[in-house]
């Protein structure tokens, strides 16, 4: 079925006619502004204009109409959740914010929770697929997800937005302005759900509240340097299902968490005749704290993450460019727990990295280092390349190979079953492919194989954490984009990906859930310069739920419509119905997932 389904996608992309100019988006998730097309590696852009097109408050929804990248959640908004890039690991992605991580140091794999991320103030997200550890560093191994938030654009603006029905809503404000050399620009926003049971055949629905407030400011004291300050703050409560006595069967329950993440960054650019310079300290703190259906403590986790960041772009002549830098990270842990005291443990790393990017002609090359030492494990040496080279006719080749890492984490190195003499996770990715850009659209074709050695995993026969784990995936992308007219424009992505477990007692089995299929389908169509009418659906193939293959989750198909009427100006009104059909299918096994859903909401531009 995946196989039909994938190659019917190529076939509808290849013949679309060709109408209007296809664009070449800016990216800087490679830590220098580029266009796409001088890019060595395949990236998704989600624009301002996506975001609100899409209307979605979740940001995995967003991510999941991104190529190759699957989600796993635990229950509906809120619940705990993954993503995966490429088949990569849950803690193979690297979770950016104004370029600030989001790594919680109490999690076990050190990661974040993609199910308590929201789009918030967000103007615009870049998904890298493959590694970019070089540049990034830890967690970087199977891709990079990066946010950036919005910037006044008037020397004073207000909107606001209202959602929801009867038993989910959210309300969001932002106020900013910008005045001489001055930009600045709050936000708020309060989300409140309630109408999911995270047990699949629960009876109670598990509720979610996030309340978030952030701000953020730059003021340029001349033409060449600017300081940059942000801080933000995040609330969740989450209601979750446990496995309920005297059986122990999973079931509803009254167990919930909360959780607060805080982040800071102070950061201080200078441009000059050749290039620019950034020095920034960044702070992330996470706190987390589960409860049973009594209301007692069951678990207490404090995640504290302390970095400096020094970064140069040097352009050497009209063909070379110099890209290095220098960074020291703290990460300190606490956690206790029912059974376990308090635990109390850190680690420091200090990085150097560069990058050299030549023109050859109309081709680009680039080649880039990365030293690591940290306290834990000592020192580490990685390395990547890649080319992105035009050719006539709109066609253009790109490919790359490097290598992305992933640090143990403290809970992994000292926790309750942890083994201080742990190794980094590392990954070899080698992927390459085709662009034809044409009058009207676009169409790419990519293939990808990475193997990733020294995997931490539970070693059941000593009930510790171990480098006993090795995996491998490959497979192969197609994805366009067409313009038909001024009004209408589609695109689409579609996947097909093999993945092998090389651990000791699973060699040969697929990795668990890993859906064999990916691909969506998307339509935006201008009805008016008053009406904007959207659609879109999204496929996933079979998986497996557990490592030894004898769980198996259905593929599944979920559609959505959407609508945005513009009364005036200043005021909107939109809405949208998610998963049409009703569709029931799960993510992980035994976790329910949102039925069919209508959205109604009203944004209003105050000033």
């Amino acid at each position: 079925m995946s196989k039909s389904l994938f190659l019917s996608a190529a076939a509808a992309a290849l013949v679309l006619p060709a109408l209007a100019h296809a664009e070449d988006v800016v990216v800087t998730v490679t830590r220098e502004p580029l266009p796409v097309s001088r890019v060595g590696q395949a990236v998704d852009v989600i624009t301002e204009t996506d975001i609100r097109n899409y209307q979605s408050l979740d940001l995995t929804d967003l991510l999941a109409r991104t190529t190759s990248l699957s989600l796993v959640s635990n229950g509906g908004p809120g619940a705990s959740g993954s993503t995966s890039i490429r088949g990569a690991g849950a803690d193979h992605t690297l979770y950016m914010i104004d370029g600030i991580a989001l790594n919680d140091p109490s999690q076990v794999g050190g990661g974040v929770d993609a199910g308590l991320l929201s789009v918030g103030d967000a103007a615009r997200i870049e998904v890298l697929r493959g590694p970019l550890s070089t540049l990034w560093g830890s967690g970087a191994l199977g891709g990079v997800v990066s946010i950036t938030t919005r910037q006044a654009r008037a020397p004073l603006e207000g909107d606001l937005s209202l959602e929801g029905l009867d038993q989910y809503g959210s309300a969001r404000l932002g106020l900013g302005g910008k005045s001489g050399g001055l930009n600045w620009r709050l936000f708020a926003s309060a989300y409140n759900d309630r109408g999911v049971s995270a047990y699949d055949q629960g009876t109670e629905r598990d509720g979610f509240t996030q309340t978030q407030l952030s701000g953020k400011a730059s003021y340029a004291f001349d033409a060449h340097t600017t300081l940059n300050v942000l801080a933000a703050h995040t609330h969740n409560r989450t209601d979750t299902d446990g496995f309920v006595p005297p059986s122990y069967a999973f079931g509803d329950d009254g167990e919930y968490s909360k959780s607060d993440t805080t982040l800071g960054a102070l950061g201080l650019t200078n441009t000059f005749a050749h290039g620019s310079q950034n020095l920034s300290v960044n702070l992330t703190e996470t706190s987390r704290d589960l409860y049973d259906d009594t209301g007692a403590s069951t678990f207490t986790g404090r995640g504290r993450l302390l970095a400096a960041d020094y970064h140069l772009l040097y352009r050497l002549s009209d063909t070379t460019r110099f890209l290095a830098g220098a960074k020291w990270e703290r990460d300190d842990m606490r956690t206790a727990s029912t059974y376990s005291p308090l635990s109390a443990h850190d680690m420091t790393v200090s990085s150097l990295y560069g990058q050299v990017a030549q023109a050859i002609g109309a081709a680009d090359l680039t080649v880039s280092a990365r030293h690591d030492d940290a306290s834990s494990f000592g020192g580490l040496d990685i390395a990547q390349a890649s080319l992105s080279l035009p050719l006539s006719g709109g066609w253009r080749l790109h490919a790359s190979a490097g290598q992305g890492i992933k640090i143990p984490s403290l809970y992994q190195l000292y926790g309750d079953y942890g083994t201080a003499t742990l190794k980094p996770e590392k990954g070899l990715n080698i992927d390459g492919g085709a662009d034809f850009t044409y009058s009207a659209g676009q169409v790419s074709l990519s293939l990808f194989t990475r193997t990733v050695r020294d995997l931490i995993d539970f070693d059941n026969s000593t009930f510790t954490y171990a480098n006993i784990a090795r995996a491998k995936a490959q497979g192969v992308e197609l994805e366009w984009r067409q313009q038909v007219g001024d009004a209408l424009a589609l695109s689409g992505n579609a996947s097909s990906l093999s993945t092998r477990n090389e651990s000791a007692g699973y060699v040969g089995n697929h990795l668990a859930r890993r859906p064999d299929f990916l691909a969506n389908f998307n339509v935006e169509y201008a009805a008016s310069q008053k009406i904007h009418l959207g659609g879109g659906i999204r496929l996933s193939g079979e998986s497996f739920d557990n490592a030894a293959n004898s769980t198996r989750l259905k593929g599944y198909a979920i559609a959505d419509i959407r609508v945005r009427y513009a009364v005036n100006e200043h005021i909107e009104l939109y809405g949208r119905l998610d998963n049409i059909t009703d569709t029931r299918y799960e993510t992980a096994d035994g976790y329910g997932q949102p039925g069919r859903r209508l959205w109604l909401g009203v944004h209003t531009r105050m000033f």
